[in-house]
């Protein structure tokens, strides 16, 4: 046997090896139920895991033989290692690499090999997982496709093992530091809760480590710094501790102990990961910095002291001479401060956007602005001394307005002060128009006003009439819409429904607003909700199909679940759209079947048997049992056509298709691939040629019996091929189309025999 070769990698593969520890004969459950589970899907006496040292090869798992040591040279493992992938012996005996190795050359002989190569997170290999046999056998791409699987199954334990290493290691050396610091130490988690704190840091703290283990730090805060704090940490978690190790600035922090007193810390937090995808967790780290803190406030306090001292003598010394000026200053200031109100009282009327009037007690106007003047038409020499009910008040209404105001004069004018009210008010033209008006009691040297502002509120009522029309618009389109139409605000309570709800389920749309969707839902929706409401409500547009039970019954829905965005924030309200589409579901359904069944006989037609034999190879390969395909041509069917014509040839196609379909399982697939030739999938079968002969047997004497179609009596025959895979017939599970391909040349072998004659492939 030659001698081995060397991978690139190997002082790495070895350094890798010694820090598992794994070479060794100690048995792995693990591995062990991954050979035996090898060892039984590929049907071999043997399967190993075996990892291959500087001179050594250990079998770590075996099935089928006993856990050894054997030299590298011997080793068939260790040529597997230098590939990526499988490594294939078929006959051992005629390979020049091991034709003299003592494996093969002393009894019972290893002729069979097939391993592959198992590596480390790095990508060194360590060992193989292999299969072996006395005999020659042939491998397959499949076969070399499941071996990688296994083989990835094996490769999986001795990463986990790796990684156990690893972070034993990074533990080992973090609590260490963690234990032995003279600093106070904790671990943090996301949420800002204790996870683990060290002794120092308790100590400082005044409290013991297990009655902080998952209290949120913010309950330890200084009350009044506890907002600014935790929005500081939020944006450190956010913003600057995204990548791992990654450490924020010290910030002071002030804590408070359970005895009431405050401690200083100078806090330094990191994030501690193994990896980005690892859960974060934070190290903080806390130096206690009080005295500092006590030393620079009490600086601060003198400066305080210092500074108010300054400005006291300074205070004394303006006050006397601010007291010598200021009752000089107030009186010129009150008299210029009158004057000033009067002018501005008299611009603010002269400029004011709204129609300013003022009446006597018995309703005379006694001042009026060019804002009314505008509004009404009214100038202010033609108003002034005039009844404001002559004035503004639309004429049909002038005796009620009347009435109220002198009833409000009697009780007291001070009732009406205060508050708006709505009113119809007339132009000088007779154009009427809604008025908001506020009213106001003035009273000045015995003398009693009530004034008015008035504002033409025309164009909002309009505005609102606009949106009412909207709303009804709106709600008559919703209402007419053969689709449920709704809106659930962000608590998944519904705000809006059209009448489509009341027509479905039967409950009347103000019944249902206000109510929660859950629970309005729950026996009405027949598949999953929670996922597609929780997207919606993060701002996802969700699409998904459904089905309902409502009062027309059972019925396929297509449902529309779309954010409201702009309107809330998370999570959204949204709309919902949700339209019947049973009819398209089941004409779907429709055009499936008819596309991958024939029209004449019902039956599979060509592309759905192929689909289907497929299938049924796949599970003859996983399963390990036997299947049958028989190709059926009905003998002397063109004379039928001939003779009789089409209409009869059809009938005679459904009474054959029928026959066939009787006479078989219903497990079993029975297909029409064009004109008189048929197929039938006969599977899951222990011995398929015996159990094929049998069918094609009991075809053949089914056939032969008379039967009477269009009035003619008539027996048919069919010659039948037959091609057999798995099982008790020995050989490997053939393609689809070698498999149809004997059962081909079968049925003109039988064919070439006579009628109603059967041949095996």
């Amino acid at each position: 046997m030659r001698g081995y070769g060397v991978p690139a990698d190997e002082v790495q593969r070895l350094q890798v090896l010694e820090s598992l520890a794994v070479c060794d004969l100690v048995s792995i459950p693990e591995l062990d139920r991954i050979t035996r589970l090898a060892a039984r899907h590929f049907r071999v006496p043997m399967a190993m895991v075996n990892l291959v040292d500087a001179e050594l090869q250990w079998s770590k798992s075996v099935q089928g033989g006993e856990r050894r040591t054997l030299l590298r040279e011997h080793s068939f493992c260790g040529h597997t290692i230098l590939c990526d992938q499988p490594f294939v012996i078929t006959d051992a005996r005629e390979d020049a690499r091991f034709v003299a190795s003592p494996l093969v050359a002393q009894p019972p002989g290893l002729v069979f090999y097939a391993g592959y190569p198992i590596r480390s997170l790095a990508g060194h290999a360590l060992g193989a997982l292999c299969l072996s046999d006395h005999q020659p056998r042939e491998f397959s791409e499949a076969d070399a496709q499941d071996l990688q699987d296994f083989a990835g199954l094996v490769e999986q334990y001795f990463r986990g093992v790796e990684v156990d290493r690893r972070a034993s290691l990074s533990v080992t050396q973090f609590e260490r530091t963690f234990a032995q610091a003279s600093v106070g130490m904790a671990l943090v988690s996301p949420e800002w809760r204790w996870l683990r704190v060290n002794g120092q840091l308790a100590q400082l703290l005044g409290r013991s480590a297990d009655s902080l283990a998952g209290e949120p730090l913010e309950s330890l805060l200084f009350t009044p710094d506890k907002g600014r704090v935790m929005r500081h940490l939020q944006d450190l978690l956010t913003h600057d501790l995204q990548a791992p190790e990654t450490t924020a600035p010290p910030q002071e922090l002030l804590f408070l102990r359970p005895d009431g007193s405050l401690v200083w810390f100078l806090v330094g937090v990191s994030r501690l990961a193994a990896d980005e995808e690892a859960e974060a967790a934070f190290v903080l780290v806390a130096t206690d910095i009080t005295a500092r803190k006590a030393s620079e406030q009490a600086l601060a306090v003198l400066q305080l002291e210092l500074e108010h001292r300054v400005e006291l003598r300074t205070q004394e010394l303006s006050e006397a001479n601010a007291r010598l000026s200021t009752e000089v200053a107030q009186r010129q200031a009150a008299q210029v401060a009158l004057e000033h109100e009067k002018e501005l009282f008299r611009a603010t009327l002269a400029h004011a956007t709204d129609a300013f009037i003022e009446v006597d007690p018995a309703g005379r106007v006694t001042a009026w602005n060019e804002a009314a003047t505008d509004t009404f038409g009214w100038r202010r020499e033609e108003a002034i001394g005039r009844s404001v009910f002559d004035l503004v008040v639309a004429q049909g209404a002038v005796k009620r307005y009347h009435a109220a105001f002198e009833r409000l004069r009697n009780e007291g004018l001070d009732r009406t002060t205060g508050g708006r009210l709505e009113v119809q008010t007339q132009h000088r033209d007779g154009r009427l128009f809604p008025s908001e008006v506020s009213l106001g009691v003035n009273r000045f040297q015995g003398q009693v006003r009530l004034h008015a502002f008035l504002h033409d509120i025309s164009a909002r009522k309009a505005v609102e009439r606009e949106l009412l029309e909207s709303r009804t618009r709106l709600r008559l389109l919703a209402d007419n819409m053969p689709a449920l139409i709704a809106y659930v605000d962000g608590n998944r309570v519904y705000q809006f429904n059209n009448q489509a709800y009341e027509d479905w389920f039967g409950v009347p749309v103000a019944q249902i607003v206000g109510r929660s969707v859950d629970g309005f839902m729950e026996d009405a929706l027949l598949a999953t909700r929670d996922a597609p409401l929780q997207r919606v409500q993060a701002g996802e547009v969700v699409s998904f199909d459904s089905r309902l039970n409502t009062l027309r019954g059972e019925i396929r829905v297509h449902t529309n679940f779309i954010p409201d965005t702009a309107m809330s924030r998370p999570p959204y309200g949204f709309y919902i759209l949700a339209q019947d589409v049973t009819e398209q579901y089941q004409l779907q359904q429709r055009l499936q079947h008819e596309a991958s069944h024939d029209a004449l006989t019902g039956l599979p037609n060509r592309r759905a048997f192929l689909q289907r034999l497929v299938e049924a190879l796949a599970r003859v390969r996983r399963q390990g049992t036997g299947l049958a395909l028989m190709f059926l041509d009905l003998d002397g069917f063109k004379q039928y056509n001939d003779t009789y014509g089409h209409d009869f040839g059809d009938a005679v196609l459904r009474h054959f298709a029928r026959t066939v379909q009787s006479a078989v399982r219903e497990t079993d697939s029975v297909a029409r691939l064009a004109g008189d030739e048929f197929t039938i999938i006969l599977e899951g079968l222990a011995h398929p040629a015996e159990h094929a002969t049998l069918v094609a047997r009991k075809l053949i004497a089914e056939l032969a019996t008379p039967v009477v179609l269009g009035g003619r009596e008539l027996t048919l025959a069919a010659s039948i091929g037959v091609a057999i895979t798995g099982g008790d017939s020995g050989g490997l599970a053939l393609s689809a189309e070698l498999l149809l391909s004997r059962a081909d040349a079968a049925m003109y072998q039988a064919k070439a025999a006579g009628k109603a004659q059967f041949a095996l492939s």
